[in-house]
């Protein structure tokens, strides 16, 4: 395991537990950290806007999405910590935004928006960049996590599709932005050569 490996693991680690952390504190409150999530067009909830991710309704929800974050968080990671960093705070801050000015009215919690970040940065990096690596990734995360696309249509009224939509609407921007600036860097480095 090399340096790298190591960083993403404790970047990933420390969100992971801030998580759980969290959630024992909501379970030992019956729920009640859940009035933190994000709650469309209330300015007395703008706190929702940074808190949401983090809360969990059930042990069934934390568990499913900290296993994906996992393995999604540590595909990202290949292109470096801070590229996994970027992704994140992206998707955090697009789905927050997309959420609060457009979900319905009730609270929006969990992971999942970040976790459709990471999944839609790791497809579109690859279709833009068409490196190998890039490639195999987005074949394994398919192979794996393709039937994340229904989770962007509203199937079941307690999911919140609207936090995935804006979450892999964020991580596609990601991917576009980072692998047009990755290619010109690219062709930099060969122009110097």
């Amino acid at each position: 395991m090399d340096q790298q490996d190591k960083d993403a693991l404790k970047v990933i680690g420390f969100i992971g537990l801030f998580c759980i952390c969290v959630h024992i504190i909501n379970v030992f409150l019956n729920g009640s950290l859940n009035s933190y999530g994000l709650l469309p067009r209330h300015i007395t909830h703008l706190t929702g806007l940074v808190a949401y991710p983090f809360i969990h309704g059930s042990w069934s929800h934390l568990i499913g999405n900290l296993l994906s974050f996992f393995v999604l968080g540590l595909l990202v990671s290949r292109s470096g910590v801070s590229r996994l960093i970027v992704v994140f705070i992206v998707s955090w801050a697009i789905s927050s935004i997309g959420v609060w000015f457009f979900g319905r009215a009730s609270y929006h919690i969990g992971l999942s928006g970040i976790i459709y970040g990471l999944w839609a940065y790791l497809l579109v990096y690859a279709f833009m960049y068409r490196s190998l690596k890039s490639i195999a990734i987005a074949v394994i995360v398919m192979f794996f996590y393709g039937s994340m696309v229904w989770g962007v249509f509203p199937i079941h009224r307690w999911m919140s599709f609207e936090s995935h939509l804006f979450g892999g609407f964020a991580g596609a921007i990601a991917g576009y932005w980072l692998a047009k600036r990755d290619k010109a860097r690219e062709k930099d480095t060969a122009t110097l050569s």
